[in-house]
């Protein structure tokens, strides 16, 4: 009965850690297996679970970055992109806040307004002739 009891334990315990396994570290925060495990679980192949956690890596580093440069959105940017959200689900601000998961939808909203930011930052200099985008977005070029 011991031997049940203990094989239980360890099982148990086993998938406890595994839901707070680090799979990476970037910068001195921790990526856990729980933080990705959604993305991970829809992945179909090794490859697919890799390229899941390197894009998670990427968006860690992104928004870092937006960090330092000073490019974070402000709240009422992310208030307006929360109340877009609220009535394109037919709902109201309150409501959308109301959910259990609003925390992460909040989350969600700041760090791709971040990494927007970021974009808009790095590529607001760019100078693209008519020519290039023509050559680069002709039909020829374009993957069916």
């Amino acid at each position: 009965m011991k031997q049940i009891f203990v094989l239980f334990l360890v099982f148990f315990s086993g998938s406890i850690c595994a839901d707070n396994t680090i799979v990476a570290i970037v910068n001195q925060i921790p990526v856990t297996l729980n933080s990705i495990q959604i993305n991970i679980k829809n992945s179909d192949s090794k490859d697919d679970q890799i390229l899941v956690i390197n894009n998670y890596i990427d968006n860690i580093l992104q928004i870092q970055k937006a960090g330092e440069l000073e490019l974070n959105p402000n709240k009422r940017d992310i208030e307006k992109v929360l109340i877009d959200i609220a009535q394109n689900n037919e709902l109201s601000l309150k409501e959308l806040m109301d959910f259990k998961d609003f925390d992460y939808i909040e989350k969600e909203v700041y760090e791709k307004l971040s990494i927007l930011n970021l974009q808009r930052f790095i590529t607001k200099d760019l100078k693209v002739s008519k020519q290039q985008i023509i050559k680069v977005c002709s039909e020829k070029n374009l993957i069916k």
